[in-house]
């Protein structure tokens, strides 16, 4: 066993590498891939060497430590003092007034502290929505199944949807669609699921989102509203917040934020699956990866929305197989936030080729050799990661020449580790 004192250092807007020769370093620049985001550019896959060395322990941290000020507490919400870490992210455990949540990474903790706030405001609006969804379930008993919503006729659901083509197109879409997050058919004509993503829209906040009172109380709402309950609508007006949707920890285009707005999930996985065929996937990734209802419609829309935009990247069927993996909340946000990272680094870093599998991980391709985007907290030197790193580089047949991208921050072991190897 050996034992390492680095002197690389870390800083919080500059990413080191070091040299082969002298052990000297050298800025390699930054990377903006988020809202305070550092990035670390690390050498990975070198030729083959042994590993007899120690590993990190994952450390302790203090909330004030690894969060700004503004979101440690709220009216809301506070968060226990001391910080874990797990796979390189923080571990934070959030008391709410809807009770107790473990919330792995901080960029899912951003994400659910705004969602918290548009929550407890939304639940302030009251009003006789009760009485008109009651009045609404009656009126709509005609429409039970796919052969009534087509034969009966148009009036029975009224000026709520407007267009019997939008209706027809719309009900299809229901039809057909696989994912377990999909509209019922009623719900995605009668106008309550446009109302919530509408709703959602305006509040800054996901229409898809997998925080459950957020969620209870979108369907509250918004259900009144399209039906005419005008108190509704009135009561929001005193909710703020930023225009756009707030997805995720960098953003999405206005296209993309329009199209989850003004389309059903049935909608989205429609025009998802021609994206992802004309990309080149195979049809049995393709239905895995809709049938995942750990992914969100969100998460699937905007892993989607990348790779469409990645014109001539080829491969894309091996990151959209490993989204199709994720067993966990936590795994189908990190995929979402790593294909938010695939868009800017290819728009401002590099063009990509493909992507390729080393290691068993989805990686990138550029003229440059092998680029890996992590979405991740705090890097440490770790049994997998130096599993990962020797894996990338025996199935790239021991070339070197990669690159590792974080939007955290990294031991000054792992550093050392990973420059070491090249």
């Amino acid at each position: 066993m050996r034992s390492r004192h680095s002197s690389v250092k870390t800083t919080r807007n500059v990413g080191w590498r070091r040299r082969r020769e002298g052990c000297q370093l050298r800025p390699v620049g930054r990377l903006p891939l988020g809202a305070a985001a550092t990035a670390f550019n690390v050498a990975l896959f070198a030729a083959a060497a042994s590993f007899a060395g120690d590993f990190e322990e994952p450390p302790g941290f203090s909330a004030a430590q690894v969060l700004p000020h503004n979101l440690l507490y709220s009216r809301y919400y506070r968060l226990d003092e001391r910080v874990g870490l797990e796979n390189s992210q923080y571990v934070f455990r959030m008391h709410t007034i809807w009770g107790a949540l473990v919330i792995r990474g901080s960029d899912l903790l951003r994400l659910r502290a705004r969602e918290i706030a548009a929550t407890a405001k939304l639940e302030r609006v009251s009003g006789p929505e009760t009485a008109t969804i009651s009045a609404v379930s009656t009126a709509l008993k005609p429409v039970e199944t796919a052969t009534d919503l087509i034969t009966t006729p148009i009036r029975t659901i009224g000026d709520t949807v407007r267009g019997a083509g939008h209706i027809f197109g719309t009900a299809n879409a229901a039809m057909r669609a696989h994912d377990p997050h999909r509209d019922g058919i009623i719900a995605s004509v009668t106008g309550a699921s446009a109302a919530r993503r509408k709703l959602a829209f305006g509040l800054g906040v996901d229409p898809n989102t997998s925080f459950p009172p957020l969620s209870k109380q979108l369907t509250r709402l918004a259900t009144a509203s399209a039906f005419g309950e005008t108190g509704a609508n009135v009561g929001l007006s005193f909710i703020g917040g930023p225009a756009g949707l707030a997805i995720g920890a960098t953003g999405t285009s206005n296209s993309l934020r329009e199209a989850l707005r003004d389309k059903t999930a049935a909608e989205l996985e429609r025009d998802g699956r021609q994206v992802l065929a004309r990309k080149g996937v195979s049809k049995a990734i393709i239905e895995a990866f809709y049938a995942n209802a750990t992914l969100t419609p969100t998460d699937k829309a905007i892993i989607v929305g990348v790779l469409e935009k990645l014109h001539r990247t080829r491969g894309c069927g091996i990151f959209v197989a490993s989204a199709a993996k994720a067993s966990t909340i936590k795994m189908g946000f990190f995929y979402r936030r790593q294909a938010e990272l695939i868009a800017t680094y290819a728009k401002r870093i590099a063009p990509l080729q493909r992507f390729v599998r080393l290691g068993g991980t989805p990686m990138l391709q550029t003229s440059k050799g092998t680029v890996s985007l992590l979405p991740v907290d705090y890097l440490i030197w770790t049994p997998q990661l130096a599993d990962l790193a020797m894996g990338a580089n025996r199935d790239g047949g021991g070339k070197g020449g990669g690159e590792i991208w974080i939007t955290g921050k990294a031991s000054p072991m792992a550093i050392a580790e990973l420059a070491e190897l090249g």
